[in-house]
């Protein structure tokens, strides 16, 4: 990632978190020839960069913090990467101490 589209990447980064409207569209395409997948850091040496310069002062110049900004992130994308929603993890839980409860009475 060169220096150009580190600074792009960054000023991306500035518009998602200010809730720019006039991107919205792009924001929102989440295709294999999208607006993220032609943006994103293209390996983990990238990522992992950008992740760095964010946390370490480039975001704070907004008055912004990482984890804001990861939970905003996450937000818009939870339900397409297969993680599951609070709810599912909450009943899951119930479920294992349920089955705990009734170990412990056999």
């Amino acid at each position: 990632m060169d220096r150009v589209a580190t600074t792009l990447f960054c000023g991306v980064i500035k518009s998602y978190a200010e809730g720019r409207e006039e991107f919205q569209a792009e924001f929102n395409d989440f295709s294999p020839n999208g607006f993220w997948a032609t943006t994103l850091p293209k390996n983990k040496n990238e990522a992992l960069f950008i992740a760095q310069l964010l946390c370490d002062g480039g975001i704070n110049k907004y008055n912004l913090s990482c984890a804001g900004l990861t939970e905003n992130l996450l937000k818009d994308i939870y339900n397409y990467i297969g993680l599951a929603n609070v709810e599912e993890v909450d009943e899951y839980i119930d479920n294992l101490d349920k089955e705990d409860a009734e170990n412990l009475e056999s």
